[in-house]
């Protein structure tokens, strides 16, 4: 019997651990599709706004974490530029700029100096966050190498494909290079966005399992206090 409901506890446990995120970057060009990035605004000397070009214009932030001097965006046809940074951070909100949303995809090309690196926050099916850090990519010529991907002589165009594949969606790309590196030019920048999952409420089966599994816990731990209780005062 005790065997019994330590399994059913177990069960209960295993039927809410999450699912692991995955993240993926090709880099070997910029195919796929989804929505234009458009330029909007530039907010303040760290912030430029873009839109999507798509039926609910989400709004696209693009934030300078590094205070490079001449930070800014422009509209380049139907891209948006962004130019000067070492650190750029990117997330997406709705129309009315207010809720965060994700994306499933997203696509975009760097022309600059030095090794740049990626950190992506990433919500699985779940709900849950976790951060991939794209940081061994290594080399001393343009591609994968070194310790970051390096970005050549300042004009040749690298293309960048980050996608997801168990559900989650990408909720945060920083960009960032070291004090010597810099982007010259963001742009050609497109994605697919999608809301962030919430965190799942576990099924009324799942409850009862673990209700049932931690009473039968709790029954045996009382059981085994009266045993021992029972022989400490036992009169001869």
């Amino acid at each position: 019997m005790r065997k019994l409901l330590a399994v059913t506890a177990l069960l209960g446990l295993v039927a809410v651990t999450p699912a692991s995120a995955d993240v993926m970057l090709d880099t070997t060009g910029l195919g796929g599709t989804g929505n234009n990035v458009v330029f909007t605004s530039v907010a303040s000397s760290s912030l430029v706004l873009g839109r999507l070009n798509g039926q609910n214009n989400e709004v696209v932030r693009f934030f300078d974490r590094s205070g490079t001097q001449g930070f800014s965006g422009a509209q380049n046809g139907n891209d948006i530029k962004i130019v000067n940074t070492r650190d750029l951070d990117i997330t997406v909100y709705d129309s009315t700029n207010s809720i965060l949303l994700g994306t499933t995809r997203d696509i975009f090309s760097l022309k600059g100096t030095g090794d740049v690196f990626f950190r992506v926050s990433a919500v699985d099916a779940l709900g849950n966050e976790e951060t991939f850090n794209f940081t061994g990519l290594a080399g001393n010529l343009p591609g994968l190498g070194g310790g970051g991907y390096n970005l050549g002589n300042g004009n040749q165009q690298n293309g960048f494909d980050f996608t997801t594949s168990k559900g989650e969606v990408i909720t945060d790309i920083d960009i960032y290079l070291g004090l010597t590196g810099k982007i010259n030019d963001f742009e050609h920048f497109r994605i697919d966005a999608a809301p962030i999952p919430t965190a799942a409420v576990p099924e009324l089966s799942t409850w009862l399992y673990m209700l049932c599994g931690f009473a039968g816990l709790g029954f045996m731990a009382y059981r085994r206090r009266e045993n021992i209780g029972g022989h400490a005062f036992r009169v001869a």
